[in-house]
């Protein structure tokens, strides 16, 4: 009898093949347990949005960073947000210490009252990021709304309300708890439910501590759109998250929520990196890593991440929805074989989807604060 083939099956052999050619620890030994539950549907059943995804940061190119969200007939929010916080809370348990599980209780304990409640629909994935030492970083995204901001931790409640009195149409949707090797932290990300105009962020980011930014992260976003200054109405999440040297802001860009997209959007990218040679041969090397033996391409970048800090300029983030986990994409495998070693391309397939539901940046670029 032909082995049933499921999305965790070949998650675990993506995830394999690309810890090898990246040089990291395998992950397996962390997460299989979790991608085996989260994943367990027949390849090619409708699924809500894409169930993993994998992301590339030129902060930390070498690192093999993903995210799962549980999937299948019946799941529902509240589902999620167990399995999620319930995965996280094992591996931080097993590498980080019973400091770090009690910390990461104590700020998980509003998302649990999400999970009892049953008021969750969206709910929460559950992500980490592998270096060659192991596992770097775990963290949790989970569903929020305007009525549990004053549940968040004071640092970030203050920018949080700074961001909401700043730009009206800004509406918080996903909180995430991020716990590394030395510290944790937590992060609270927006969708701008109206079109968003790249200069409308000056007075946030005067506001922030990152004016000095804003003309960076203006140029990179509308130099790799192609010189688009206004983002459509959900097209963007903006995250914010304190550090101790100030606060951190991301813009999250939903590529399949952009009409006309540039065709030569990658060479944009590199373009815009051209003076950082290490990021765009990590990218290159991280774009092999993810392509799938028989496949041409590594799969869809659609969301593209910019991100800036008060002592870092603007830094360029992907998310990628992998090749050999799209039925959609199944066709690439028909490419030749034949064709000389390059830095694979992805394919340009656009799909319909609020950048909420799949900008779960992991952030590889998060330092412990």
């Amino acid at each position: 009898m032909k082995p049933r083939d499921t999305l965790a099956l070949r998650a675990r052999r993506l995830l394999a093949q690309s810890a090898r050619r990246l040089g990291t620890a395998d992950p397996l030994d962390d997460v299989g347990t979790a991608l085996d539950e989260q994943l367990d549907v027949p390849y090619g059943d409708p699924t809500d949005d894409m169930p993993l995804s994998t992301h590339f940061s030129e902060q930390t190119p070498e690192h093999l960073n993903f995210v799962m969200r549980a999937t299948g007939r019946g799941v529902t929010g509240a589902d999620r947000i167990h399995s999620s916080s319930h995965a996280m809370a094992s591996v931080v348990d097993r590498h980080f210490g019973r400091a770090a599980r009690r910390w990461l209780d104590n700020q998980l304990e509003p998302i649990r009252g999400l999970e009892t409640s049953g008021s969750a629909s969206w709910g929460a994935a559950f992500g980490s990021a592998f270096d060659r030492n192991g596992l770097a970083e775990s963290y949790v995204h989970c569903e929020w709304g305007p009525s549990m901001i004053d549940a968040l931790p004071a640092p970030l409640h203050r920018i949080v309300r700074i961001a909401l009195d700043s730009m009206p149409g800004l509406r918080p949707v996903i909180m995430s708890v991020r716990c590394g090797r030395s510290a944790g932290a937590q992060q609270l990300s927006f969708e701008s439910e109206r079109p968003l105009s790249l200069a409308a962020l000056q007075p946030l980011m005067d506001q922030l501590g990152l004016g000095h930014r804003h003309a960076g992260l203006m140029s990179a976003v509308a130099f790799i759109l192609g010189a688009r200054f206004t983002l459509p109405a959900e097209a963007a999440m903006l995250t914010l998250r304190p550090l101790r040297q100030g606060v951190e802001l991301r813009l999250d860009v939903s590529l399949d929520a952009i009409p006309d997209l540039p065709s030569q959007l990658m060479a944009l990218t590199r373009l815009q990196m051209t003076e950082r040679p290490r990021s765009v041969q990590g990218m290159d090397r991280w774009l092999m890593a993810l392509t799938p033996d028989g496949y041409p391409g590594p799969g869809t970048v659609s969301v593209l991440s910019v991100w800036v800090r008060p002592d870092l300029p603007a830094r360029v983030a992907l998310y990628l929805r992998p090749a050999s986990l799209d039925p959609r994409l199944e066709g690439m495998r028909q490419a030749p074989a034949h064709q000389p070693a390059q830095a694979p391309s992805p394919a340009p397939v656009h799909m319909p989807e609020t950048v909420a539901g799949q900008a779960l940046w992991s952030s590889s670029a998060w330092q412990p604060a």
